[in-house]
């Protein structure tokens, strides 16, 4: 999960994990979370990252899953 996280703090100029779970609004626990594997990407996640970033959903499963 670090490649997507990590494109999206790259490609949008995000300064933290923290910047970007604001960006996504979603608790900075949960992006620690999925830096771990603790927790999957879920939908709910990969909706917030389309909105947030207008990213087609094909390319955010595609760096995310490397497929």
């Amino acid at each position: 999960m670090d490649h997507l996280l990590d494109y999206l703090r790259r490609e949008y100029k995000l300064r933290s994990d923290a910047e970007l779970a604001g960006r996504l609004e979603i608790s900075q626990p949960v992006i620690s979370k999925l830096r771990t594997g603790r927790i999957n990407l879920t939908p709910s996640i990969i909706l917030r990252i389309h909105d947030a970033f207008d990213i087609p959903i094909a390319k955010i499963k595609r760096i995310a899953y490397g497929k």
